[in-house]
């Protein structure tokens, strides 16, 4: 017997979860509503969905706000449901580390389709770093179990893009990746317009590296190539 993936709905949308939770328990889903943004931690503790379809405008509770927060104590995958083809939407929700992101209206086949794409992706993802070590260069501590940076005594909250860029290059110092590279490693999927919010999450990055002092190691451009990690002696 084949065991139906769990999947939760946020959405104000009644009308649009009511469908969507009539089609999708057709299929191999089972599936869980809530209509606006209060207690979602609460009912992903109780609930264990193995995806999350987040609408970014929810009337008492920012989806991007939503998406942080999951992020902060789980790692579940996460679709963005945003409206009329907002493309500004679309690379916010990217760049914070959504797993995907669907505009309304949309297809249930289509969004069927997504959610099975980052099912798949997300049986061995990227970022599995369950059995990785520690990577430690002076103050500066990769802790890969717990998903943080540390410098010091101080750790920093990185998004789960952030994380696997940061790890991947720190296990490779002196290493040139290009931008496609790294997109492709730690999303799995073509961004065509939005290659370069890549860009974005260095920078964000490097500014919470400049917290070393002294500083030991740095995301270098390596211009007209990409970006390696260098460490000094």
């Amino acid at each position: 017997m084949q065991f139906r993936k769990k999947i939760l709905v946020v959405d104000d949308d009644k009308k649009l979860t009511e469908i969507i939770e009539k089609y999708f328990t057709q299929y191999e889903f089972q599936v869980t509503i809530a209509n606006d943004g209060n207690n979602i931690e609460e009912l992903i503790r109780d609930t264990k969905p193995d995806v999350i379809l987040l609408d970014v405008m929810l009337p008492d509770r920012n989806g991007f706000d939503i998406l942080r927060a999951i992020q902060k104590e789980f790692d579940i995958p996460i679709i963005m449901l945003t409206a009329k083809g907002d493309e500004v939407d679309k690379v916010i929700g990217l760049e914070m580390g959504a797993d995907d992101y669907v505009t309304k209206p949309f297809s249930i086949r289509e969004l069927i389709a997504r959610i099975r794409t980052v099912l798949r992706r997300f049986v061995t993802p990227a970022g599995d770093f369950s059995n990785k070590k520690d990577i430690q260069y002076r103050s500066v501590t990769i802790i890969p179990d717990r998903r943080t940076l540390k410098i010091g005594d101080t750790e920093l909250e990185l998004t789960k893009t952030e994380f696997d860029l940061l790890y991947l290059l720190a296990s490779n110092p002196n290493k040139t990746f290009t931008r496609e590279e790294l997109l492709k490693i730690v999303s799995d999927r073509d961004y065509a317009i939005f290659d370069r919010s890549i860009d974005m999450h260095i920078s964000h990055l490097r500014n919470k590296l400049k917290l070393q002092d002294p500083v030991c190691c740095a995301i270098k451009t390596v211009w007209g190539a990409g970006y390696r990690f260098e460490v000094s002696e």
